[in-house]
């Protein structure tokens, strides 16, 4: 299993932030285009810009799973997870 870097977009009303992470790709179980409004709208007040894309990520934590929102496309997670995977092939 791999790790890939993600930016994590934490929104939450007292205080929304943004953080790296580290997610083990063998943990990861759905990826899915982030496209409801509030969220889009909240995120934009962090300062990304337009053009930025967000998912929505589920990921296995054993016996429960957590969902997060980072500022990649699918595609790009995607992406990540298959370089990653090139690199260990080396």
């Amino acid at each position: 299993s791999m790790l890939i870097k993600l930016v994590e977009v934490n929104l939450n009303q007292q205080q929304s932030n943004v953080r790296e992470l580290y997610v083990n790709t063998a943990s990861i179980i759905s990826i899915t285009a982030e496209s409801r409004p509030r969220v889009l709208e909240e995120v934009k007040s962090l300062g990304f810009s337009n053009f930025t894309s967000f998912s929505t990520i589920v990921i296995n934590e054993g016996s429960n799973s957590r969902t997060i929102t980072v500022a990649h496309s699918p595609d790009e997670i995607n992406k990540k997870i298959n370089s990653s995977k090139t690199l260990l092939k080396g």
